[in-house]
């Protein structure tokens, strides 16, 4: 099968699968208004979804990156993710709340398998010179899967108020479908690696990489701030409109600016991810002040389409950084660890910021401003951005250094 094609199913398959994680937490958040009467609940619940990342995260990475079987891991994840939500959806309304919120967090652990996991399989599937457009391809189907899932999901609280949560349902179904068309290949074991210790050094690579440890830092506390946004994006919408279908609306420009973005970066590729990151975080702090201070539905509207604007640009870099600085042997395990940190940090921050509700959306919106301010400030603290000659440099080595490290084949660890 081509590189061409690989990428195609790989893409199809990608974004039916976050399609189904993107509209998962709106559909929580929009049902448990409706069905249990408070944002706060579906804070709790989303929360709770992703937040058992933070854990499974590192152990999924680390396990795929072992797997002889990857197709039936996956598989076995989107199932997993698909019964908790019918589950969720079953007894909202009728269980009590932490028993909904146990099993959010049991049906979570499936997350890191559908987000960076799934990235982590891309570069074997391609030719070296493809990947970097193919890694903003994989980007952009993060905006598309922003474009149909959350505006979905809000349409069809109008038919039910359970409706939206037997969307990621169906779309979890036509991944799975798609699947069997990915040619995933086993990773490579690594004989005299326990899997602890493979966990230990996936963390020991997190902490020492500057450039990674830098943007980790800066993307985790600035995703957590942009919580604020989801949040209290119905409640805006009641607060403009009178109506929750408005949250369909606002959701659709963060989407409609992601998917405007990535056709960009695929045309003008990134060549400079850590100026990136930094960019574009400032841009999305500036843009979520211009909702905190908006009065009119189309002020929201702008801030909401330039947040969108800053994604596929910020998480191509993402990808990047973590695919330069990581090793083989452990890029798997990398690229969940730093999506279950975004992950979680969202989910602490819907938590928090849920409970902040009583003081008004201004005052979310605002302590969302002030985490991306944070992030870039701890961030830029722990190091100044890498220089392309450096990079160039730290390339050089790595294959002077290791000349007979890359297999003949194609490789079988991905970033």
């Amino acid at each position: 099968m081509s590189s061409r094609r690989n990428l195609l199913t790989y893409l199809a398959t990608a974004t039916l699968a976050r399609a189904a994680t993107e509209s998962t937490g709106p559909a929580l958040l929009l049902t448990s208004i409706a069905v249990l009467g408070n944002g706060a609940s579906g804070s709790y619940l989303v929360a709770s979804l992703t937040g058992a990342a933070a854990i499974g995260g590192p152990v999924v990475g680390a396990v795929l990156d072992r797997s002889r079987r990857p197709r039936l891991a996956f598989g076995g994840a989107m199932v997993g993710l698909a019964v908790g939500i019918i589950g969720i959806a079953l007894f909202i309304g009728h269980a009590p709340l932490p028993a909904i919120m146990a099993l959010a967090a049991v049906t979570g652990l499936a997350y890191p398998a559908l987000t960076g996991a799934w990235t982590a399989q891309l570069p074997p599937l391609v030719t070296p010179a493809m990947l970097p457009r193919a890694y903003s391809a994989d980007a952009g189907t993060y905006s598309v899967a922003s474009i149909i899932g959350p505006p979905a999901a809000a349409a069809l609280i109008a038919v039910s108020v359970k409706a939206p949560l037997w969307l990621p349902v169906i779309l979890l179904l036509m991944a799975l479908a798609m699947l069997r068309f990915v040619p995933l290949e086993p990773r490579a074991r690594h004989a005299h690696h326990s899997l602890l210790s493979d966990l230990r050094h996936g963390a020991a690579t997190i902490v020492r990489r500057l450039p990674l440890r830098r943007t980790i830092l800066i993307t985790t506390i600035a995703f957590a701030g942009q919580a604020a946004v989801f949040i209290c994006t119905p409640l805006i919408a009641q607060q403009l409109t009178g109506s929750l279908a408005f949250t369909g609306v606002i959701f659709a420009a963060l989407a409609a600016g992601g998917v405007i973005a990535a056709g960009l970066t695929l045309r003008f590729p990134v060549t400079r991810p850590d100026a990136t990151i930094i960019v574009t975080t400032v841009i999305s702090g500036i843009a979520l002040a211009v909702i905190g201070l908006a009065h009119s539905a189309a002020l929201v509207l702008i801030g909401a389409f330039v947040i969108g604007l800053t994604e596929a640009p910020q998480l191509t870099a993402m990808f990047l950084i973590r695919s330069r600085e990581s090793p083989e042997r452990v890029r798997g395990q990398v690229f969940t660890t730093a999506s279950s940190l975004r992950m979680s940090a969202f989910a602490i921050g819907s938590a928090v910021f849920g409970s902040m509700l009583v003081f008004g959306t201004t005052t979310v919106i605002w302590a969302g401003v002030g985490l991306h301010v944070i992030g870039l400030a701890l961030g830029l603290a722990a190091g100044p951005p890498i220089r392309r000659s450096s990079v160039r440099r730290r390339r050089q080595t790595t294959r002077a250094a290791a000349p007979d490290s890359t297999p003949a084949g194609p490789r079988t660890l991905a970033p």
